[in-house]
């Protein structure tokens, strides 16, 4: 189970820097910094924006900056945006209904599983992550 993607790791690296730039930043200079191909981190910018953790503004002087403070940010709030979270009661091999789905205990024990991965996720700020 891969839980963080490569996507989790530049959207924290890229809130980081932006906080460390004083809360915004150009996405050229982002990409800059962490040797990123533009459209990639652009999209991953965009997914941020779109839900609520930055802003953006166009033109000169535009940039990426923070909609929600840096300090309340959690690993799970960015794990879910790029990561599927799986169903209560679904079949985590995204298999179609198969005769054993209504007594089949795996997709249960991974559905707790993923809850307390959850838990745990939602318990480390970004801000913790980063190091002055």
């Amino acid at each position: 189970m891969k839980i963080i993607k490569k996507e989790v790791d530049y959207a924290i690296r890229a809130l980081i820097f932006i906080y460390e730039k004083g809360g915004k930043s150009s996405i050229t200079e982002i990409c800059r910094n962490m040797n990123a191909p533009n459209p990639f981190l652009r999209k991953i910018l965009q997914i941020l924006s779109k839900n609520g953790i930055l802003k953006s503004t166009k033109g000169i002087g535009g940039g990426f900056e923070f909609n929600k403070p840096f300090g309340e940010i959690t690993l799970a709030d960015i794990t879910y945006l790029f990561t599927e979270k799986i169903k209560k009661g679904s079949c985590p091999f995204k298999t179609p209904i198969c005769s054993n789905s209504h007594k089949c205990k795996l997709k249960f024990k991974i559905s707790e599983i993923e809850d307390k991965i959850y838990e745990q996720l939602s318990s480390v700020k970004i801000s913790d992550l980063w190091r002055p």
